[in-house]
């Protein structure tokens, strides 16, 4: 077994006073213990200091002093990347860089904001209006997203010290991490030719309903991707008769048709009130969840239940993201790495998780070198056959063709397992459930995104698993939590990113709320569940086996506890901004030669402004303007640039602009992010040639370790069952004669039943 680690309260953490991302990776280690000092004038509003801030020290020694002593010393800018590598840190300390490009690359010397990497990235020509300008996402997730990341590179880089005697430096980019939080954009282009492009006020993916929709007293968040679910809705609302529509011959036809819903549900919807709603379509399991204010999520009755807010002076903030409780009391060591593997390496997780939030988790912890069995069961991957109409809906398979062998076809499936394995078991069954408690022994982490019902009815909650594995960690993460009034509700990021107040952060300035065309809540969800089981893995010598709790709904608010607070001190719900930015004068998405072809530019200071008043040749008399003048002057502002920026290539036009300090990016489409020079050169992708459909290219995690030679290479994702039988024999230590009567039994498959 692996030496002693120091417990996770004796860390020893710099901040070097920078973004809101270094900050959170800095709160995310000194709210779960160890000791933060923060070093240098902040660089953060008031509101996100008060967030931020929270449990964190100021250096009571000389600067060389701390940095001598640092464990991890954390360096971030919201704008622009570091030229010099930082100095006086000792000799095995974890440097962390959070930048927007990073410190190789085309673009090394490129400034970015929230506008222009969510453009650069692909995420904002997935949210908005068809027919208009497309809108950027809440402006702090990237800076939150890369935080988030950056705690996961820090305690991977510990990790590696400890176990390995590496010594990394870690880079992590607002670039690389949203390109690769995109959730079926590359499948979908790939396998079924089809560029996601934003489809209005909904989720940009499969499945109608799934969007927003207006109610007598606010706005409703609904999804019913399922033939049953939106059978049920159709059965509920009264509109049945529209299955007998021609043109429907399946409910996954509404995708090509979601005028025919809509123009009847809406209406229905309209007389009623949310939260009515909500309760009615949640009792018959459809996921629906009313949109909340943010200053609403103060008297939510799920987080009061909870005791999810805590008080940094007047106001009320975010408790944690994650829980930890049921502490198993048996303190054990890590096993021993093996000899090339990553910082993980040895440590053996069972995934049991399904969509994007858990199977996320899992993936990261793979590339990280885990060893990561995907336990399925036999109908996991769906039927042997599905209807067409859902194929061509999805896009997920190669050339909208299921195919033979379809549920080992599935880009989205394929995805989420890369590098993990395979055991088929039905759980549900006698024999299925004895032979996976033979598996959780062997493991150093469960991870599963089950309703709360599930693992009970199973016979395996908590303390069944911990009697089986006293040093188990233990991940559950359920969208709500394990308790409360909505406990029990149907959890997809799709209806919990409004419910969390998202919505209220996005949306043309003239209109109403907007959903992202991405659903946040999910990987900000896996990255928090990654977060809390490297910390649970890092005390497991002084703690034991564990259960963690990670409620998506908590997580998702978790990445806007400074504007919860912001809106506390002013007293009001913030304004909708659409691609506007109150730091940064003007800001905007602006047509570009071509078809939707699109610029983001944002102006962070003055020098800056002159510049884009000569090269975009303004009115000279603008050329003076102060902030508050140009916020007034906005709408011109706007107009004047749109009739300059249209007679450019996107791509060109960002570079010129860049070029002379202009923080600018095109709104690329995901070719255009495919193609992106940067991400090429700092190997943001990587090749798999996956059996039964071929060669994918998609993106790496966006984590960069200095001591690494190369980046390690993607692992096809397992045909279903593909390895049940060699690690229930050589893991779980099954017989050949108890394999046979398994698969007699069809407990274990590499396909699914008739």
């Amino acid at each position: 077994m692996v030496g002693a680690l120091k417990p996770f309260a004796q860390l020893k953490v710099v901040e070097l006073a920078g973004s809101i991302g270094g900050a959170y990776c800095a709160k995310l280690f000194a709210d779960n213990g160890a000791q933060v000092v923060t070093v240098g004038e902040s660089r953060l509003t008031r509101s996100q200091s008060a967030y931020l801030d929270q449990g964190k020290l100021k250096p009571s020694s000389s600067y060389s002093s701390v940095m001598d002593q640092a464990d991890v010393i954390i360096q971030s800018d919201p704008r622009s990347s570091f030229r010099e590598p930082l100095v006086r840190a000792g000799p095995k300390a974890i440097v962390v860089g959070i930048s927007p490009y990073g410190s190789f690359g085309p673009y090394s010397t490129w400034q970015g904001t929230a506008a222009t990497i969510y453009a650069h990235s692909g995420h904002t020509y997935l949210t908005g209006d068809p027919q208009r300008e497309p809108l950027m996402g809440p402006s702090t997730h990237p800076l939150y997203a890369s935080g988030l990341f950056a705690f996961v590179g820090a305690m991977a880089a510990l990790f590696d010290r400890e176990r390995n005697d590496q010594i990394h430096s870690v880079e992590v980019t607002h670039h690389e991490v949203l390109t690769a939080l995109h959730q079926m954009s590359f499948v979908r282009y790939q396998l079924g030719k089809d560029i996601l492009c934003r489809m209005g006020n909904r989720w940009t993916g499969h499945g109608q309903p799934n969007g927003m929709y207006r109610c007598a007293d606010g706005w409703l968040a609904l999804s019913a991707p399922t033939d049953l679910q939106l059978e049920t809705l159709l059965a509920i609302t009264g509109l049945s008769d529209l299955l007998d529509d021609p043109r429907i011959d399946s409910p996954a036809d509404f995708q090509e048709f979601p005028e025919l819903l809509d123009e009847h549900l809406a209406p229905w919807l309209s007389q009623r009130n949310a939260g009515e709603v909500s309760e009615l379509f949640q009792a018959a399991q459809i996921p629906a969840a009313p949109a909340n204010t943010i200053l609403g999520l103060l008297n939510d009755s799920q987080l009061k239940y909870r005791d999810f807010w805590r008080k940094a002076g007047r106001w009320s903030v975010p408790g944690a993201p994650f829980r930890f409780s049921s502490t198993s009391g048996t303190p054990s060591a890590l096993p021993d790495p093996e000899s090339a593997g990553g910082p993980l390496s040895g440590i053996r997780v069972l995934d049991l998780s399904k969509v994007w939030a858990g199977p996320l988790a899992a993936r990261i912890l793979a590339e990280l070198g885990a060893q990561v069995i995907q336990v399925e069961a036999p109908w996991g991957r769906g039927p042997r056959e599905i209807p067409e109409s859902l194929v061509v809906a999805q896009r997920f398979h190669p050339d909208n063709i299921q195919g033979p062998d379809q549920w080992n076809r599935n880009g989205h499936l394929i995805k989420y397992g890369l590098n993990k394995e395979s055991v088929v078991l039905d759980l549900s069954r006698t024999e299925g459930l004895a032979t996976f408690e033979r598996l959780v022994p062997t493991a150093d982490v469960l991870i599963e995104n089950f309703s709360p019902r599930v693992m009970p009815q199973l016979g395996l909650d908590e303390h069944r698993l911990h009697s089986l594995n006293p040093d188990l960690i233990y991940m559950t993460m359920p969208g709500y939590g394990r308790s409360g009034p909505a406990e029990n509700w149907v959890a997809y990021g799709t209806t919990i990113d409004s419910h969390a107040g998202l919505s209220q952060l996005v949306g043309y300035r003239d209109e109403h709320p907007w959903k992202c065309g991405v659903a946040w809540p999910d990987p900000i969800a896996g990255l928090h569940a990654t977060a809390a089981i490297l910390v649970a893995l890092w005390d497991r010598q002084s703690k034991g086996g564990v259960t963690i709790e990670a409620a998506q709904f908590e997580a998702t608010i978790s990445v806007i506890g400074d504007v919860i607070v912001e809106a506390q001190m002013d007293g009001h719900e913030p304004s909708l901004m659409g691609n506007r930015d109150q730091d940064f004068i003007p800001q905007g998405v602006y047509p570009c030669e071509g078809v939707d072809q699109w610029i983001a530019i944002s102006i962070v200071d003055e020098l800056a402004w002159e510049v884009l008043c000569e090269i975009a040749e303004l009115p000279t008399d603008w050329l003076g303007l102060t902030r508050s003048e140009r916020l007034m002057l906005h709408d011109s502002i706007d107009a004047e640039l749109a009739s300059w920026t249209h007679n450019f290539d996107q791509i060109d036009l960002a570079a010129k602009l860049q070029e002379v300090g202009v923080a600018a990016a095109p709104v690329l489409n995901i070719p255009g992010v495919l193609g992106d020079v940067h991400l090429e050169a700092r190997s943001a992708f990587g090749r798999v040639d996956q059996p039964q459909v071929g060669p994918l290219v998609l993106p790496r995690l966006p984590i960069h370790f200095s001591a690494a030679s190369e980046r390690p290479p993607m692992r096809p994702a397992a045909l279903l069952g593909q390895n049940t039988e060699a690690i229930l024999m050589d893991v779980a230590g099954l017989s050949r004669f108890e394999l046979s009567e398994l698969e007699n039994l069809a407990i274990v498959a590499t396909e699914p039943p008739i």
